[in-house]
């Protein structure tokens, strides 16, 4: 639909369900910056500044929803978004390498701490970066309404492509698809045949007996809110944060290990996703005395076409996987019953988070921000293999910064680290709801349940909580 903003005229389209989730969290936080994500691209190669800014400028110009803006109508508050016309930016260029690595790092977070002007202003910001040691690239910031952690990887990688293309002679990178394209086939879904037959699906999962909280600190804040109502019938649970001041937790697992999850998954014919999700809901349920139906709220990246793969945007969908699973079911079983859900998940992610959760509120008669799920999950397997050939023998270091807020109350991210593809587990709290006490703790125990399980995969799950 065209519209006139600020005297021009501009084709405009209305704001996707993945992107109402982030102006959801806007609405509720005090301050923007908590759907900035801020992330650092670093090798260890001599930089020329140069080629990399020309890179960029590309990089930029092929990716549509880098150059999307939001605007709000003033007669109606209706939220519209367009592209902004490419046009050529100089990157500005900083020089950390004299500086701890630590301090730099710090810098960088508090870069991703500034907020966007959401409503009309760009949405990203990037400057070339030389850090410590040796490593030298790029940081970006950017809002969440134009982007999640997939595709932040693929810009990353054509970036990196186009990169090399100018400096090395390489072939000249495939282009990026559309995301207005991806925008349109979003807005197309309501009142599909796929929408009804997404519905009924979750329609489906709406009529079935009320869920039960299972907190990933035990049971303490479900009987808390029991006590509050006098009603040892509830079963939900609440996570709220006032000001969502939260921070970031990171633990590298070692190359070895993740070999281990990764050949036991490829040996099942089981994904590497669900491997990880058998241990934190098993840890779970061992937590709240061995509670046999379990709710993780799962991130689907929705990327399944080439479309989609390649246009950028944010496609995030985050819906309840719910499991029940009795103690005496093998680690076999429990996994393969994890898989059958995200499965059918999956094929039904195009579905409204905001839709569903306020469905759910009217299904179980529940207050406003009552939940089943205490932990959010997500697993990004991007490996070394998504580097141009001529860097895959060049130390590579990636960084996730934390911009003091988080959408989310709690959330776990299980990503391979590109220089050496060892899992990385990113666990993002709001410090009203965890501690890092506390998520040390569930570590802790997600590993000794993790590894036991691909270690005795014919133990039922009641013997391997007994073994940690």
């Amino acid at each position: 639909m065209e519209k006139i903003i600020g005297g021009i005229k501009r084709e405009c389209y209305p704001l996707t369900p993945a992107q109402m989730i982030h102006m959801y969290t806007l609405s509720l936080s005090p301050t923007h910056e908590v759907v900035n994500i801020g992330t650092g691209t670093f090798l260890k190669i001599e930089l020329n500044i140069s080629v990399l800014r020309e890179a960029l400028n590309r990089a930029v110009e092929r990716c549509e929803a880098m150059r999307m803006r939001i605007w709000r109508e003033p007669e109606t508050d209706k939220l519209w978004q367009y592209i902004e016309p490419y046009t050529n930016q100089y990157f500005e260029y900083y020089d950390f390498s004299a500086l701890k690595e630590e301090k730099a790092h710090a810098i960088l977070e508090r870069w991703t701490s500034q907020p966007f002007d959401t409503y009309g202003g760009p949405l990203s910001r990037i400057v070339i970066v030389s850090m410590p040691d040796g490593y030298n690239g790029y940081y970006c910031n950017v809002h969440h309404a134009c982007a999640d952690s997939g595709s932040v990887i693929a810009f990353t990688k054509d970036v990196m492509d186009i990169y090399c293309h100018l400096l090395y002679d390489l072939p000249q990178p495939a282009p990026l698809t559309s995301y207005i394209e991806s925008v349109k086939k979003d807005l197309e879904y309501e009142g599909s045949r796929k929408a009804k037959r997404d519905e009924k699906y979750w329609h489906d999962k709406l009529a079935q007996p009320e869920p039960m909280y299972t907190d990933f600190t035990g049971i303490g804040r479900l009987m808390q809110i029991r006590n509050e109502n006098n009603d040892q019938s509830i079963r939900w649970g609440r996570l709220t944060s006032s000001d969502a001041a939260g921070g970031t937790v990171t633990y590298d697992l070692d190359v070895e290990s993740t070999n281990k999850i990764i050949q036991f998954a490829e040996e099942h014919d089981i994904p590497t996703s669900v491997v990880i999700l058998h241990a934190i809901r098993t840890v779970l349920s061992k937590f709240n005395n061995n509670e046999k139906d379990v709710t993780i709220r799962n991130f689907v990246s929705r990327r399944s076409t080439l479309l989609n793969k390649k246009c950028g945007g944010v496609r995030m969908h985050c819906l309840p996987l719910r499991t029940i699973i009795e103690p005496t079911a093998t680690v076999l079983e429990s996994m393969q019953i994890i898989n059958k859900e995200q499965q059918d998940m999956f094929l039904h992610a195009d579905y409204s988070t905001m839709k569903y959760f306020y469905e759910q509120r009217i299904a179980y008669n529940i207050p406003a921000g009552a939940v089943y799920d205490s932990v959010s999950f997500t697993y990004q397997p991007a490996t070394r293999k998504s580097l141009v050939p001529y860097l895959k023998e060049i130390p590579f270091k990636s960084r996730w910064y934390c911009s003091g807020r988080q959408p989310q109350p709690f959330y776990i991210t299980a990503m391979h680290r590109p220089g050496d593809g060892g899992l990385t587990f990113y666990f993002g709290y709001q410090k009203d709801c965890a501690t890092p006490e506390e998520i040390d703790f569930l570590y802790y125990f997600t590993g000794r349940v993790l590894f036991r399980s691909i270690e005795n995969p014919d133990k039922t799950i009641a013997e391997i909580i007994k073994m940690t």
